[in-house]
């Protein structure tokens, strides 16, 4: 068991003040939490003890002095009755949620979701294996980070994969090549800030699996539930799926079972590190990197994009996610990721290593990771959550915010 229960702007003034609050721009998550304890007539004592959290770090979170990690989070949403998404405003308040080109694919994809299976969509018959190739075009976007190129292309492999799984009920092969394509839907959605939609694609991927004889692609389609768990910092939740996902894994081992249990090991390890249980975290690390075998890297089995690098990533992002920032970036100074690493593992060592450097008292390397992760992995780095509080937290703690701040702010969106 994995655990017991428990626009840019050239006006370097506004730099200065790219974290405040203003009518267009999205509250800090601090901002955002002092709102909303205020609406629910909670002071800053009770929210603290309630959610189990320390009453001087609340108050400096409230001021923009401290990022809120996840299970910072987490905790006080729960304390509160509200969705995680309230503080982090998912897709950003007050705002669309990116670039139009990056965004234009989404009402298709939402409609397809919705369309689900729906026998009455008039829909031409494609061959599976155009199908099988498309969902590998799919695949490589989703590990070079094309988000946006993804949702574009997903709306019609759906709809020809639920036309094939009606014309050929009994074809289990089908059922998880649909399985698979939900599961791209899922993470393509989240990473362009659509968590509502990720929600509905990653049940669709459940179910499809269920009706396959892969025992692999069901044991893929719980580590990717123990995912959208995570983001909704439902910890405990996650760490249980995950039991569920090495418990469909079938015997003997081969090199994919191998790389799903190391890559389960690995998510397991950052949900123990959200619920500040360093001892088990490390534990999965430990797991996980007895798992390594060559050439993992090269075959991505079942996208989970397992082997040494990986490991090496997560080490670095285990002691952040437990805002241990002197940790990580020590790990990290051991670290090299090779050329060939996938931009969707490497783009989030950057992001983590730029909170590692935050929290550690360096806020130029800090903006210097983040910067990095940009030129590799730009649609991730714009929309994740983390990259938004990281800029917000330097620019409010720091009066002499830099130009390249300002700029990198409003290329994420976070604008006065």
């Amino acid at each position: 068991m994995l655990h017991e229960t428990p626009g840019e702007t050239e006006n370097p003034e506004q730099a200065e003040t790219a974290g405040e609050q203003s009518a267009e721009s999205p509250a800090r998550i601090g901002t955002r939490i002092a709102e909303l304890r205020k609406i629910h007539g909670v002071t800053q004592r009770a929210l603290s003890v309630r959610a189990a959290v320390s009453y001087s770090l609340l108050r400096k979170v409230e001021r923009g002095e401290r990022t809120a990690s996840h299970s910072f989070v987490a905790a006080v949403a729960r304390a509160m009755s509200i969705n995680i998404t309230d503080l982090t405003e998912e897709p950003p308040h007050g705002r669309g949620p990116g670039p139009a080109a990056e965004q234009c694919g989404v009402p298709a994809l939402r409609q397809a979701l919705v369309e689900g299976a729906d026998p009455e969509l008039d829909t031409d018959p494609r061959p599976v294996e155009d199908l099988r190739a498309d969902v590998a075009r799919i695949k490589e976007w989703d590990r070079r980070t094309r988000h946006a190129e993804a949702v574009q292309a997903l709306p019609d492999v759906l709809r020809h994969l639920h036309h094939a799984a009606r014309e050929r009920p009994d074809d289990h092969q089908v059922h998880e090549l649909l399985a698979a394509t939900y599961s791209y839907a899922m993470i393509a959605l989240y990473r362009l800030g659509h968590l509502d939609l990720c929600h509905l694609a990653d049940e669709r991927s459940r179910a499809a699996a269920a009706r396959g004889r892969d025992a692999v692609r069901g044991s893929v389609a719980e580590w990717n539930h123990a995912l959208v768990l995570l983001f909704d910092g439902s910890y405990t939740a996650g760490l249980r799926s995950l039991d569920r996902s090495l418990e469909l894994l079938p015997a003997p081992e081969t090199p994919a079972t191998a790389a799903m249990r190391g890559a389960v090991h690995l998510r397991a390890a950052i949900l123990a590190a959200r619920t500040t249980d360093a001892e088990l975290a490390d534990e999965h690390l430990r797991e996980a990197r007895a798992m390594v075998a060559d050439g993992q890297d090269e075959a991505n089995h079942y996208g989970t994009k397992f082997g040494p690098t990986n490991v090496d990533i997560h080490s670095v992002a285990v002691p952040v996610e437990l805002a241990d920032g002197t940790t990580a970036v020590t790990r990290a100074s051991a670290v090299r990721l090779p050329e060939t690493t996938a931009p969707s593992r490497s783009g989030h060592y950057w992001i983590d290593l730029s909170r590692g450097w935050l929290l550690h008292g360096d806020r130029r390397r800090s903006l210097e990771c983040l910067q990095h992760a940009r030129r590799i992995a730009p649609q991730l780095t714009r929309y994740h959550p983390q990259v938004h509080e990281t800029v917000q937290s330097l620019a409010a703690s720091d009066a002499r915010s830099t130009n390249s701040l300002s700029h990198f702010a409003a290329w994420c969106g976070i604008r006065r």
